[in-house]
């Protein structure tokens, strides 16, 4: 009751103060290049007390260049009538960075567009980017689920084209996307409402596109944060932060502090923390402690060492442990995007490990900076504690363009962190001794195969249709609330989109069962005869016949630790390869053709599903059990798994990665099948 009194008490002097005939000019020259508004603004009469936004907003921009509305009136409802937003935000009026309305504020010429430096461009480069359209998410689910007869991207949440004339399609770049369709025109109806006058929408008929709307589309940058939780869109989604309870935190009297809903306070944040990013990649807090998220980390043991990774103990990833943010790994280009639409996440991502670190054979690439305009140079002006200057070598990425706080100094390279200026010296594989130079796995193996502890693997994301008979009798309804959980398990591996041994997500099968309002299953797509099947319970196809319902899907876990898996890890472990789990007998030829799995869990045999267990994505014969969505990844092929188990035959003896068998192993075979070496290992075998 004290708070709420004192509350209207500073409101109504902050009125008394619009009646009076101070006024704010928004004439006077700001030295950032940034148009103003012009003419005379009072909207601090009321909103006196509120933080300048930025140091590249001062306040002599004005307010109305940013948000809208009449700066002139006296009045609230005349002053903000006109407040550039999204209606379907769910945020009020007061955020102008939404991608719907972007163009008008951020994205104005100039500002954050408009520029003949590409790399100025950043509304643009958003609306293209993985978080502006979710092309990744969105093609993955529809291949996956029978929606469409390819892998690449056809559809975002937005419409958007690539106009710039550069479309790099040896990278995967597209020239553009349509607008998601909507499931039927049920579902059309229901978010009618805020389409009108709009263009004619697509209708696929395909559940697909309803639960992506329905439920995945929470993910998504511009998108409404789910209840209990708070955050912006657009721009702000990223450069803005909030309080965990939605409170105000600042000056401005004319913003209730009793009431959710608003940013902490009036402030941009150029250099993102972890736990703002946190917020939507929320499978990394099982890896951080924050005072924000309260998430309990397991403790050390006395040699200092975090335990095995398993059911809520997971090991922090190494460059995490040392205090370095998201950001100083992820470049511009990573998070905002290069200009470019992509069709997955590891076409769009710039950054490898060899950036920084080099590789058995090199260290990392640099370039020097030659102009006092190079990007470098700009971005490293918002950084804390040092600054980019012409003549520094900086790493560069995988596309080639400069990391802004990776420079190579002498023999060393340095990370600095963008947000605290503190210097770390990197590590680089080619001065290390052993491991990185094993001739069978050169080139072969991305780091994260050995360097990886763990993989998420995400539970209770069930999810029930609740249907109803809508327009032309076709389903719609809503998806059931879902609680999201995860848990930890060692990687298993495959062959990831780059072409390289990567770890495997690990996702237990899914179970999709979609009825009518009479019982009957929904077709894939139609009835028009495109249709690709029938959604069934387990075994629902992707186009190319294999399980949209048993996941391969080559990641980054983020898990890295300085220490590797062991050998036997990989070559003796069935479930490392994707046979699952099981009982792998290895037979006596070295050919390692003839060794026998037996899965440890029967479920699908006892059901008539499968022959093989649920966890299985290859049969030992190399046939692919999963789906694979991205383009280029897939499970391993009966080759690989043979060779892969061949080395198995012989780590029970030679189990360091010096043993000298492993630099040629074309030459270690031959020997291996001599009678002498023949009769040591079945003496050895016979004692196990």
């Amino acid at each position: 009751m004290v708070l709420s009194l004192k509350f209207k008490l500073t409101r109504a002097l902050a009125l008394l103060v619009c009646m009076t005939a101070f006024t704010v000019s928004a004439h006077a020259e700001n030295p950032f290049g940034i148009p103003s508004s012009g003419g005379e603004e009072r909207c601090l009469q009321c909103h006196q007390g509120i933080e300048e936004i930025s140091r590249s907003h001062p306040l002599t921009l004005g307010c109305t260049s940013c948000h809208g509305g009449n700066a002139a009136s006296q009045d609230k409802d005349q002053a903000h009538a006109t407040l550039i937003h999204d209606p379907e935000a769910g945020t009020g009026k007061r955020n102008p960075s939404s991608l719907k309305v972007v163009h008008l504020s951020c994205g104005k010429a100039q500002c954050h567009s408009g520029h003949q430096d590409e790399s100025r461009n950043h509304v643009d480069h958003v609306r293209k980017s993985m978080m502006g359209n979710l092309a990744g998410m969105i093609s993955g689910l529809r291949y996956q689920w029978g929606g469409q007869p390819g892998k690449e991207a056809q559809y975002g949440i937005y419409s958007v084209e690539d106009t710039d004339g550069v479309i790099p399609e040896s990278i995967g770049a597209l020239n553009r996307l349509e607008e998601l369709p909507y499931f039927n025109p049920y579902h059309l109806r229901q978010h009618q409402t805020a389409l009108q006058g709009a263009p004619r929408k697509k209708i696929s008929n395909h559940v697909g596109d309803h639960v992506l709307r329905e439920r995945c589309f929470q993910c998504h940058i511009d998108a409404p944060p789910p209840p209990g939780e708070f955050r912006s869109q657009g721009c702000a989604a990223c450069h803005s932060s909030y309080h965990p309870e939605g409170k105000y935190l600042g000056r401005d009297p004319m913003i209730d502090k009793t009431k959710p809903g608003h940013p902490a306070y009036h402030r941009l944040t150029v250099l993102p923390s972890s736990n703002l990013c946190l917020q939507c990649h929320k499978s990394f807090l099982s890896q951080m402690t924050t005072e924000k998220f309260s998430i309990p980390f397991p403790r050390r043991d006395r040699k200092g060492k975090l335990p095995f990774p398993g059911s809520g103990q997971p090991r922090m990833d190494v460059h995490l442990e040392r205090g370095m943010d998201c950001i100083d790994c992820h470049t511009q280009s990573d998070i905002m995007g290069d200009g470019n639409i992509y069709s997955r996440q590891f076409q769009a991502v710039e950054i490898r490990c060899e950036t920084c670190h080099g590789d058995s054979q090199s260290y990392p690439r640099i370039s020097k900076i030659k102009d006092s305009q190079d990007p470098a140079i700009r971005s490293s002006r918002h950084y804390k504690g040092f600054t980019n200057k012409v003549g520094d070598a900086m790493a560069v990425s995988a596309r080639n363009r400069k990391l802004s706080n990776v420079k190579a100094k002498g023999k060393q390279f340095i990370a600095y962190s963008k947000r605290t200026g503190k210097a770390r010296s990197i590590p680089l594989a080619k001065d290390q001794r052993w491991g990185h130079n094993i001739p069978g796995h050169r080139g072969k193996l991305a780091c994260t195969a050995c360097h990886s502890q763990w993989v998420p693997r995400c539970q209770g994301c069930h999810m029930t249709l609740t249907s109803k008979k809508g327009v032309g009798g076709k389903p719609a309804g809503s998806w059931n609330p879902y609680q999201f959980t995860m848990t930890h398990e060692e990687p298993a591996l495959m062959v990831g989109p780059r072409g390289k041994v990567v770890p495997m997500l690990a996702q237990p099968s899914h179970t999709l069962t979609v009825l009518d309002p009479q019982g009957k299953k929904v077709p894939v797509i139609d009835g028009h005869g495109d249709s690709l099947g029938d959604y069934r319970h387990w075994e629902f196809t992707n186009p190319a016949g294999y399980s949209g319902s048993n996941l391969a899907y080559g990641m980054q876990p983020h898990s890295v630790s300085k220490n590797v898996r062991s050998c036997e890890s990989c070559h003796l472990s069935p479930g490392a390869l994707g046979l699952g789990e099981g009982d792998l007998r290895i037979k006596r030829k070295t050919s390692g053709q003839y060794d026998q799995f037996n899965p440890l869990v029967r479920t699908n045999r006892v059901l008539n599903k499968s022959k093989y267990g649920p966890g299985t994505k290859v049969t030992q014969r190399g046939q692919a059990i999963a789906g694979a969505g991205q383009p280029g990844a897939r499970p391993f092929n009966q080759e690989e798994i043979t060779r892969i188990l061949k080395v198995g035959n012989c780590i029970p003896c030679h189990s360091r990665y010096s043993d000298p068998i492993y630099r040629d192993m074309e030459k270690s075979y031959p020997f291996a099948n001599n009678i002498k070496h023949r009769r040591l290992r079945d003496k050895i075998l016979r004692k196990r």
